[in-house]
């Protein structure tokens, strides 16, 4: 049984795609299916990726994944001249603390552009080259179901690929491709750290305040790591248009 289990988390010869993969939880994601046999690419606009990606035994592609050129070029890439099987779509700009009244549309638009309308390009693109059928995980939050002061465009913005998420499982799933979606809590990650960096000034414990869910630990990339494999994998193979929260139990 033991090794039944652990076949169905074999990714060995399949081409798996992360878009921001370069560090945080996209880089945690990398790993975790390369460890798991998989031919992975790590998308990322940051050029000092490549050598992270390196470290991790993925492959790297410059993208920005705002630029629908450079999107659709790095699906081509990742499919080794083959197929795609995995899309894991990471890539997203982080909650930026601000009143809704001091929000300019420029900056309304921009997080529309990379959590929502590049995502649902990069499915699109990597859908049209899973010719066996496939999986995509798609990056939500939990502020897309509780919402949050401050950060009303990043919660739209995932509300918006909860959404996308269920749509495409129904419009997929036929053509043999599950489409879920991870919903993290906050994550102890460099980017997560810069953004609280203000309140450590006016004496606010960050470490404690990350770790302030039901079960007391700081959320990992990991975490998040392995719930994307898990819903990539065949032991997932009736979970279809789902979201996974991962927050510790922040939101009970």
């Amino acid at each position: 049984m033991a090794s039944d289990l652990l076949a169905q988390l074999d990714f060995s010869g399949r081409n798996v795609l992360v878009t921001g993969g370069g560090k945080g939880i996209g880089a945690a994601i990398a790993l975790r299916f390369v460890e798991l046999g998989a031919q992975v690419t790590i998308a990322d606009r940051e050029a000092s990726a490549e050598s992270a990606a390196s470290d991790l035994g993925a492959s790297f592609h410059l993208c920005d994944v705002a630029d629908a050129a450079q999107l659709e070029a790095a699906v081509v890439a990742a499919t080794r001249g083959a197929q795609l099987d995995v899309l894991v779509n990471n890539a997203g700009i982080f909650p930026t603390t601000g009143p809704m009244l001091s929000a300019s549309d420029e900056f309304v638009h921009q997080m529309l552009e990379v959590n929502v309308r590049a995502q649902f390009s990069a499915s699109r693109e990597a859908a049209a080259r899973m010719t066996n059928g496939g999986a995509i995980v798609n990056m939500a939050s939990i502020a897309a179901l509780g919402g949050g002061a401050n950060i009303s465009a990043y919660s739209a913005s995932k509300a918006a690929v909860i959404a996308m998420t269920r749509a495409h499982a129904l419009e997929l799933g036929p053509l043999g491709i599950r489409v879920n979606a991870i919903a993290p809590g906050i994550i102890d990650t460099p980017g997560v750290q810069d953004q609280l960096e203000p309140l450590k000034a006016s004496g606010v414990d960050i470490d404690k305040r990350i770790a302030a869910n039901a079960v007391g630990i700081a959320g990992q990339p990991d975490h998040i790591a392995r719930i994307a494999v898990f819903l990539a994998s065949d032991l997932a193979a009736f979970v279809n248009g789902h979201v996974i929260v991962a927050d510790g139990g922040t939101g009970l």
